[in-house]
């Protein structure tokens, strides 16, 4: 059996998940989620998490696996990755790396050099005082004049992002680059802009009719500060508000609809400049699969 990857990404809202348990039908795969927020345990409402009943039809890895107060990086899900990827693979089923997260993707298909750098408290606090002064767009120009290069690759919407990546680059350290990347094959989800608007309405309404107020108030009661950044994330943003009563409910519902529409724009963007990716309607996306998956065989 070839060792070659297949990858299935697309904005939020695309029909990822669907399109692997559609695939699951016809071949015996097993998901690697490539998704930064379904590694935390206790957040499923928002970061719309296959259920257990999915999970049990269909293997999924690299969800559930720490604990919201705790940190997860790139260099880390590459390590996690890789060892799923073996496990699998000695099982004799397919794993297929599913998610929206491109830089984890990225990371993982491109054997990026991910610095084994620690994270450093007072570089931090001096970042976030200068996200503070300046916004993203301070922390962006400091990665440039650091790290042109990292720079031209990070996500310049997401602030934790532009500051692990200053650390590195600011910080040195080793870097682990032994086990060259997999040979990868990416497809991605196209969808019209209208569709997803609507998908992502309907997903977000979904969220706090399932009890998105209410799993943000069970993680708020567990002592995750509100400022923690599981709780700064679309969503649970939102509905910490309106459990501290700055928003009300309809607001909430209308400001994550809007945050998570940019979201799905930023990431489109970042996945046509930083990824090759095979775009593929919804309508056709698992046949376009199954016959990747039918020719490595």
């Amino acid at each position: 059996m070839t060792e070659s990857l297949v990858v299935l990404t697309g904005p939020t809202a695309s029909g990822k998940t669907s399109a692997a348990h559609a695939l699951a039908s016809e071949f015996p795969i097993e998901v690697i989620s490539a998704d930064s927020r379904q590694v935390y345990r206790g957040m499923d409402v928002g970061t719309a998490k296959p259920s257990a009943a999915e999970r049990a039809r269909l293997p999924h890895h690299l969800v559930d696996i720490i604990e919201p107060h705790e940190t997860y990086s790139a260099h880390r899900f590459v390590q996690d990755a890789r060892r799923a990827l073996d496990d699998i693979r000695c099982r004799g089923r397919l794993p297929v790396v599913v998610g929206g997260t491109g830089f984890y993707i990225k990371a993982l298909v491109a054997s990026a050099l991910l610095a084994k750098v620690p994270p450093d408290a007072t570089l931090r606090r001096d970042l976030e005082a200068l996200q503070e002064r300046e916004g993203v767009a301070g922390l962006a120009g400091r990665l440039e004049r650091s790290d042109p290069k990292r720079a031209a690759a990070v996500d310049r919407a997401n602030p934790r992002r532009l500051i692990r990546a200053i650390e590195i680059a600011e910080r040195g350290g080793a870097v682990e680059g032994s086990r060259p990347a997999p040979a990868s094959t990416i497809f991605g989800i196209e969808i019209p802009v209208d569709d997803l608007a609507t998908r992502i309405e309907r997903r977000v309404h979904d969220m706090y009719d399932g009890g998105l107020v209410e799993e943000t108030r069970a993680l708020l009661d567990r002592g995750l500060p509100p400022k923690s950044p599981a709780l700064t994330g679309v969503g649970y943003g939102e509905a910490a508000a309106v459990i501290d009563g700055s928003l009300t409910l309809d607001e909430a519902r209308r400001r994550t609809v809007s945050r998570t529409r940019q979201y799905a724009r930023r990431q489109r963007t970042w996945f046509r400049h930083q990824l090759s990716v095979h775009w593929r309607s919804s309508a056709t996306i698992v046949e376009s699969l199954a016959a990747h998956l039918c020719g490595m065989n």
